[in-house]
């Protein structure tokens, strides 16, 4: 896994060169079509402003989510030791799991909406005949777990695209609900314990950087500056972490002896 760490490290900061390039490239195509409306004092109405620059935002974050997937996918695959340590071959085949996590998105947030507009109607129906603040508590905690348990079921989507090439939708999303069936409450587990130690080292790296152990004394420049940068950091590891940790629980899960999947949660 050591040897991976320098591929992950530098398709992370293509996948984030890319999308800064492209979001810079597109704010600066926009920029004299709106000064020059400045210098002529004719301000124009946000609706006159969708409507010159809307398609070209629309566009701009279909090619970042299109990055984002890219370098998410090869990242998850570099994790994996199923396939070979190379930087070019990693986003090559990121950039064909593209289309299969559009697919998957799309499909999951039609699902998602449609759930939610049936749980939404049922618990108002519910309310409304019981008229109970209780049973909206305890309606809305059932929700929250139904939430988190498609969650965990469906966390193996990316590594079932990225490194079992799975290319279709239903297939990866059918084959990632398999796979964790069975592991629901210890896959639970291991994402609340990763949550509970990142907030903490959140909260930790917030108090050493802005000086929150003072409240009454405000952060310095050079506090702020710290922060951000660590912030930076932090983010990019976190990130890597949890690629590297979906790839690690694929691998056992992938793996029907039940040894296997013991030792993933060990």
């Amino acid at each position: 896994m050591l040897a991976r760490i320098g591929p992950l490290i530098a398709v992370t900061i293509i996948g984030y060169v890319a999308i800064f390039a492209l979001s810079g490239g597109v704010l600066a195509s926009m920029l004299p079509a709106m000064l020059g409306s400045a210098q002529e004092g004719t301000a124009q109405t946000p609706d006159a402003l969708f409507a010159q620059f809307g398609g070209g935002i629309f566009l701009l974050y279909i090619v970042i989510y299109a990055v984002s997937f890219a370098q998410q996918a090869a990242s998850c695959r570099l994790c994996s030791d199923r396939h070979e340590a190379s930087i070019g071959g990693a986003i090559s085949a990121g950039i064909k799991c593209v289309p299969t996590l559009f697919g998957v998105a799309i499909l999951l947030l039609i699902a998602l909406l449609a759930l939610a507009l049936v749980a939404s109607l049922g618990m108002a129906g519910i309310v409304a005949g019981t008229e109970s603040a209780g049973l909206s508590f305890v309606l809305a905690l059932l929700m929250l777990a139904g939430f988190i348990y498609v969650f965990v079921r469906l966390s193996m989507i990316l590594p079932v695209v990225a490194i079992d090439d799975v290319r279709n939708p239903i297939t990866a999303i059918g084959n990632a609900w398999r796979m964790t069936g069975g592991n629901v409450l210890r896959l639970v587990l291991v994402y609340l314990l990763v949550l509970v130690v990142m907030g903490v080292l959140f909260m930790v790296l917030s108090a050493l950087t802005l000086g929150s152990f003072n409240p009454g004394a405000a952060p310095s420049l050079g506090n702020m500056v710290g922060f951000g940068v660590l912030m930076l950091v932090y983010g990019l590891t976190v990130g890597l972490y949890f690629l590297a940790l979906v790839a690690a629980i694929h691998r056992q899960l992938a793996d029907t002896s039940v040894s296997a999947v013991e030792e993933t949660f060990a």
